[in-house]
């Protein structure tokens, strides 16, 4: 073969801007990954109302989109490698766009619930095939940078989404809370065309790979996930429901790793975890998610429970974290160049506990205004923290390991988020209930002070009060209403002290790292090779390819 006719077939090289094109991707990715999780959840009575979905129905809503995610991140470790992540991620694209346009034309529940897990398996492998390209195809120097943009997405799309859905409902139409990701697509599609080496088909590893393996393991883990996200409205094992999806999720997870301990040549090399550092990694990256969630879920919650406001009405509560971003980011990056990443770390879960603490001084007058400087606090702390672990992470892995890190970081960060929020309504609801009765306690029917408190209640409607109920019914339903604005207050409070609590303990692990341990092949850009023999070497030494 000639020389022209070899550079006619050859794949064409990667474009000279190929590092800031992949941390583009996994801006836009994560970005969009996150809005449309968190936008659906907000917007839930909107979209439940168009499909005339009831309270119940409606909550799988959500479910089915992140469980999709779930599904797909272990999943996308055979994909990545058999069809090559440009391929996995282009399809992915399209799958997640037209679904999210098709469905504010959905004519019923059913079908609204299939596109949803449509578009959740299609951006379900966003995550963790563009952090393998970070690690895989980025020289060291950026990992930082594009460690930092995922981060900083995954905030920013958490606390953005409030203010998103209020605009959208005022001056639009609940449709474009999922239009608007299908408008993402579109450019994420452009950078995933022309950032990722155009390699082909590793046909060697497709057929005999383990598919029916990793299926396994993600069935496992989105039964259990699911169960997670259902739980504390099904009541936990009190529900049937919920008792089966854990047994079976528990049962599919020991056949998967039954499974994989027998073959010769595993999808998931289970030595990596034995790796030092590591689970210890594992648990951060869980806290970190854990506090992310408790930064955005609790505010949340006490502006719509005890302020009355709307969900898209406490956007500007979430502004103090959102915002800051664009410049905490590029700092933290910056950062993590010249100091070392356990310090950048440990620093990161001290700052975010001690914006937990001032928050532990919430009172049932607070407004957004009064959580500024607290949430300002964790925004800083939980960009530098999540970030950090991750980079630190990547200097565990080898060129071997870029999909099954993506897979794991995707897996941690659904699973540390669904249990965050998990833990954290099933606490908050059982605290509440815990100070109701001890305020209860204290409010005595024919007390003088009670007594004087529903007087007081009453004379605010007076004798000419519209509404049903006499004043002085009215009256004591107000003195309930405040009993239950207390107990809920408090609840909050102790949901601050649980998330002072996980950051203090994360700081005590960072302190039992290590250095990380020197591989013998660390990551690095794996050469194209030659023309002529790219159909017939393997690729599965090429993760990000």
């Amino acid at each position: 073969m000639n020389a022209t006719a070899s550079t006619a077939t050859a794949a064409p090289a990667p474009p000279a801007n190929l590092p800031w094109l992949g941390i583009v991707a996994v801006l836009v990715g994560a970005l969009a990954t996150t809005l449309t999780s968190r936008l659906t959840s907000i917007g839930l009575a909107d979209v439940r109302g168009a499909v005339s979905a009831g309270f119940d129905e409606g909550a799988w809503i959500p479910t089915a989109f992140t469980a999709s995610q779930m599904m797909i991140g272990p999943l996308s470790i055979f994909l990545g490698r058999a069809f090559t992540p440009r391929r996995v991620l282009l399809v992915g694209c399209v799958v997640y766009g037209v679904a999210l346009f098709l469905i504010p034309f959905a004519p019923d529940l059913r079908v609204l619930l299939v596109l949803q897990c449509l578009a959740g398996l299609g951006s379900g492998t966003f995550i963790p095939l563009t952090a393998a390209f970070i690690l895989t195809a980025l020289p060291k120097s950026l990992w930082p940078w594009g460690l930092a943009a995922y981060a900083m997405n995954i905030v920013l799309g958490l606390n953005l989404a409030s203010t998103l859905e209020g605009w959208y409902v005022e001056h639009i139409t609940w449709d474009w809370i999922f239009w608007q990701n299908t408008v993402v697509a579109v450019p994420l599609f452009v950078l995933y065309w022309f950032g990722l080496r155009r390699l082909p088909i590793d046909r060697d590893y497709l057929r005999n790979g383990d598919f029916r393996g990793m299926l396994m393991g993600a069935a496992g883990f989105t039964l259990i996930f699911i169960a997670l996200d259902q739980g504390d409205r099904l009541d936990w094992f009190s529900s049937t429901l919920i008792v089966t999806l854990l047994a079976l999720g528990v049962i599919c997870m020991g056949l998967f790793l039954l499974h994989e301990s027998t073959l010769d040549t595993p999808s998931v090399d289970f030595g990596l975890l034995a790796r030092r550092n590591l689970i210890l990694l594992i648990v951060l990256v869980l806290a970190t998610r854990f506090m992310v969630t408790a930064s955005n879920t609790l505010v949340a919650n006490y502006l719509i429970q005890v302020r009355g406001l709307r969900p898209e009405e406490v956007g500007n509560a979430a502004l103090w974290v959102a915002l800051p971003q664009l410049v905490i980011a590029p700092t933290v990056a910056w950062l993590l160049n010249r100091v070392d990443a356990r310090f950048a770390i440990g620093t990161g879960f001290t700052i975010a506990a001690t914006g937990f603490l001032l928050a532990t001084g919430i009172t049932s007058e607070w407004t957004e205004s009064n959580f500024s400087l607290a949430l300002l606090l964790q925004a800083i702390g939980e960009t530098l923290e999540l970030t950090a672990v991750i980079y630190f992470f990547g200097h565990h892995v080898g060129p071997a390991d870029g999909i099954t890190f993506g897979a794991i970081i995707q897996t941690a960060r659904l699973f540390g988020g669904q249990l965050g929020t998990s833990v954290l309504v099933t606490f908050t609801r059982k605290a509440e209930q815990l100070h109701s009765n001890l305020i209860g306690q204290h409010v005595i029917a024919g007390e003088p002070l009670t007594d004087a408190r529903i007087v007081a209640y009453t004379q605010i409607f007076g004798a000419s009060t519209q509404g049903t109920g006499a004043p002085a019914a009215r009256g004591t339903g107000l003195l309930l209403s405040a009993v239950r604005g207390q107990a809920y207050t408090l609840s909050i409070l102790d949901g601050f002290l649980l998330a002072a609590t996980v950051g203090t303990v994360a700081v005590l692990l960072v302190l039992c790292l290590r250095e990380p341990p020197v591989l013998v092949n660390p990551v690095a850009v794996p050469p194209l090779p030659p023309p002529e023999e790219r159909d017939t070497v393997s690729h599965s030494v090429h993760p990000a390819s």
